[in-house]
C-alpha cells in the first residue's frame, strides 16, 4: 500500500520589501498525530492548561513575533486577545518562551519527518518583467502570485510524491472573510487553480501532466480559527522563509531558519552529495534573481580562494626561505664542529 501525505500551506507577505510566499510543510498521514500532540506541548509554553481548555488558542507566528519584538516597550497594539497576557510579562520571561516555543517547534518538525515547501515571490522585479508600458497599453502580462507559487509548489510536490511512491493532499489555511463562498471569493480562486493544474497542466513546466493528475488528490481550505496543527506549523515556516531568504547577515540567520532551510525539498539526494534546494524546496522567483546571487557567491568565493592562494604561496615562500636558512645554518654547524675537531686532534698531536 503506497504512503499517504499531506502538504500544510500558509502564505506570508512583508510588504516593506515587497516579498511574498506560500510555504508549508508535507508529511506521512500517520503523524498527523504526532503534530497535533506536539503543537499541544508548544502552546503549554504560552498559556496555562486552564486558559487552552477554555479558550482553544491558536499558535500564530507574526503575534508571537509583536509580543517578542516590543516586549520592552509599553506600546504593544493590535495584538489578538489570547495574546494580550503573555505580553504582560516580564520582558527576560517573554525572551525565555519565544525561544522554547521555537525550540520546541524545531524539535516537533524533526520528529514528523517533515519537509519543507515554499515558493517566495520578489513582486516589484515580477512586476518589472511583465507590467508592460503605457506605449503597450499599460497591460499587465502576469498570472496571480498565489497562482504561481501554488503552481511551483505543486510541481515540486508531485516530485516529492514520486520520489516516495505516494499519493498527496494539500491542506491551505482559508483567506476567505467570514461567511465568504462565492465563485470570486480566495479560496474558490485558488481551489480552481489547483483542479486546472491537474486537468491540464497549468503552470506546470518539467512534470508530465499524468504524474500531476496520478499523484495529487485533493485541496482543501481551513480557516485559522479550526485550530490545525499543521497549518500553525505551516505559519511559521512561511513566516520565516521569508526572513531567510531576505537575511544579509550571517549572525541575524536563527536556529529556525537555519532548520527549516535543512528541511527543505532536495529532489530526493543528500545534501552532502548536491544541493538543490534552491530549485525543489526554497524556490525564489523570478528565478534569475537566484541566478544573480548565486553568481555573486560564486564570486566572492572564487576571490576568497584566490586570496587563500596567494596567502598559502606566501606562507610557502617564507617556509622556504627558513627551510633555507635552517640548511645554512646546519651547514655552518657542521663545519664548526669539523674545525674544532680538527683543533683537538692537533693539540692531541
Amino acid at each position: 500500500m503506497k504512503d499517504e501525505y499531506v502538504l500544510y500551506l500558509d502564505e506570508s507577505e512583508f510588504k516593506r520589501s515587497m516579498t511574498f510566499a506560500i510555504a508549508g510543510i508535507a508529511i506521512k498521514k500517520d503523524n498527523i498525530g504526532l503534530l497535533e500532540k506536539e503543537i499541544a506541548e508548544v502552546k503549554k509554553l504560552i498559556w496555562d492548561e486552564e486558559y487552552i481548555t477554555l479558550n482553544n488558542p491558536v499558535l500564530h507566528c507574526t503575534e508571537l513575533e509583536k509580543v517578542f519584538v516590543k516586549r520592552n516597550s509599553d506600546d504593544i497594539t493590535g495584538i489578538r486577545p489570547e495574546y494580550q497576557e503573555l505580553k504582560k510579562r516580564k520582558s527576560e520571561d517573554i525572551e525565555k518562551i519565544y525561544t522554547r516555543v521555537y525550540g520546541k517547534i524545531s524539535q516537533a518538525l524533526r520528529k514528523s519527518g517533515a519537509t519543507v515547501f515554499s515558493c517566495i515571490i520578489k513582486i516589484q522585479q515580477l512586476r518589472a518583467l511583465f507590467f508592460l508600458d503605457e506605449n503597450h497599453n499599460g497591460i499587465h502580462l502576469i498570472d496571480d502570485q498565489y497562482s504561481i507559487a501554488l503552481q511551483k509548489i505543486i510541481e515540486n510536490f508531485t516530485h516529492y510524491l514520486s520520489v516516495n511512491d505516494g499519493y498527496g493532499d494539500v491542506i491551505y489555511e482559508s483567506r476567505n472573510n467570514i461567511g465568504e463562498n462565492s465563485a470570486k471569493s480566495p479560496d474558490i480562486k485558488l481551489i480552481n487553480v489547483y483542479h486546472k493544474i491537474q486537468a491540464n497542466n497549468k503552470g506546470i513546466v518539467y512534470t508530465d501532466s499524468a504524474a500531476v493528475q496520478n499523484r495529487n488528490r485533493t485541496i482543501v481550505t481551513y480557516s485559522k480559527s479550526e485550530n490545525i496543527a499543521g497549518l500553525q506549523f505551516a505559519d511559521f515556516v512561511a513566516y520565516n522563509i521569508i526572513k531567510l531568504e531576505g537575511c544579509k547577515v550571517k549572525e541575524q540567520i536563527t536556529d529556525f531558519m537555519k532548520q527549516i532551510h535543512r528541511m527543505a525539498y532536495n529532489g530526493g539526494h543528500s545534501i552532502s552529495e548536491i544541493d538543490q534546494r534552491s530549485f525543489w524546496g526554497m524556490r525564489v522567483l523570478p528565478s534569475y534573481l537566484r541566478m544573480e546571487e548565486l553568481l555573486s557567491e560564486n564570486k566572492t568565493l572564487r576571490n576568497s580562494y584566490a586570496n587563500l592562494k596567494k596567502a598559502r604561496n606566501k606562507q610557502k615562500r617564507i617556509i622556504d626561505a627558513q627551510k633555507e636558512k635552517i640548511a645554512q645554518l646546519e651547514e655552518e654547524n657542521k663545519r664548526l664542529l669539523d674545525l674544532i675537531k680538527s683543533i683537538d686532534i692537533k693539540k692531541e698531536s
